[in-house]
């Protein structure tokens, strides 16, 4: 009986000391958006135009369509990418410096697969995302 006591006047102590000591901590706040690392706010300003084809993530990593579309038996690259962007998110590819940038709307690219495009936005160095503002046909 005595131990019981014992334990429940230490327990009780305890208690009241991390109560004490959590008082003492200031509150711990998620981070804000412009402090988690690879979501940095854009910066003001005009946003920038980006040339490239609208592809998906397979395929540009790959630098081609062709091995998908013989495994899948797609009969065009706008079909395959199409197909291959449901799972692997349409991108912006260049070609000639192999640049493969993620495009945060997946919506607007639909309309241009396997297509030379202008894509205006602002870019976040840090994911190669652009934030689309618009994509029109390159000419």
């Amino acid at each position: 009986m005595r131990q019981q006591m014992l334990d429940t006047i230490l327990a009780i102590a305890l208690f009241a000391v991390s109560g004490v000591a959590q008082r003492d901590k200031p509150p711990v706040n998620p981070p804000s958006p412009a402090e988690k690392p690879g979501s940095q706010p854009l910066k003001a300003g005009q946003p920038h135009t980006y040339t490239g084809i609208i592809s998906d993530g397979q395929c540009a990593a790959k630098g081609s369509h062709a091995e998908v579309m013989k495994r899948a038996s797609v009969n065009s690259a706008a079909n395959c990418v199409k197909g291959c962007a449901r799972r692997y998110r349409y991108v912006l590819y260049n070609p000639t410096s192999r640049k493969i940038y993620k495009l945060s709307d997946q919506e607007l690219p639909r309309e241009f697969p396997n297509q030379k495009v202008k894509v205006k936005g602002r870019l976040d160095r840090n994911t190669e995302t652009i934030y689309v503002s618009s994509i029109e046909p390159a000419r």
